[in-house]
């Protein structure tokens, strides 16, 4: 029935002349041409995006610094990266959880380890004094823990590089971080670049 309709309009119209059926050839190959171009981009976007959230989740973390427990190496407001892992090494800055907030600090003392902080704000670990360049300024701080302190198992002992404000492991509001509760290992600072990015 359908074939016997075209038939007839083709029979009242008149058979298209060759320019026409160029145009018309031309006209359906650019739309062919929009529509692969279009799925492609697409495509393309989809496959970015996928990669970009498998990373994110599996490798890596973007974050933005709240507070100023860790300045002068941290500000307010900066975004930083953190590479996943729940196994920090001592000397570390670490992002974690800690009642549902996230939190960044520097470990300074593995699970077993003896932790004690004098009166002047020297911290020494089994004994021996820690080089720390990046305080600015010891502090013994917010500190209602028995010293010397032995870092309880599956934990790690956290401070803060500015140490008269920071809210850390020697708060027993606070305590020791769980690794379970680690984020990952901070890395590099994404925004805003300042001497050098990296951490």
């Amino acid at each position: 029935m359908e074939l016997n309709i075209i038939r007839e309009q083709v029979d009242r119209l008149g058979r298209p002349g060759l320019p026409m059926l160029r145009r018309e050839i031309a006209r359906h190959e650019r739309r062919e041409a929009y529509v692969k171009l279009a799925l492609g981009a697409l495509a393309g976007l989809l496959a970015v995006t996928g990669a970009i959230i498998i990373v994110t989740n599996l490798w890596v973390t973007l974050l933005q610094v709240d507070g100023s427990s860790m300045n002068p190496l941290l500000r307010m407001d900066e975004v930083i990266l953190a590479v996943n892992t729940d196994n920090p090494a001592k000397n570390d800055v670490i992002a974690f959880y800690h009642n549902n907030k996230l939190h960044i600090k520097r470990v300074i003392a593995a699970a077993g380890e003896l932790v004690n902080i004098d009166d002047n704000g020297m911290v020494t670990v089994n004994g021996r004094p820690l080089a720390e360049p990046y305080v600015a300024q010891p502090s013994r701080g917010s500190c209602d823990i028995p010293f010397p302190y032995q870092v309880p198992d599956g934990t790690v002992f956290v401070l803060g590089d500015n140490r008269p404000s920071s809210l850390d492991s020697r708060d027993s509001r606070f305590g020791p971080v769980p690794k379970e509760q680690i984020v990952g290992r901070v890395v590099f600072r994404l925004w805003p670049l300042r001497g050098g990015s990296k951490l």
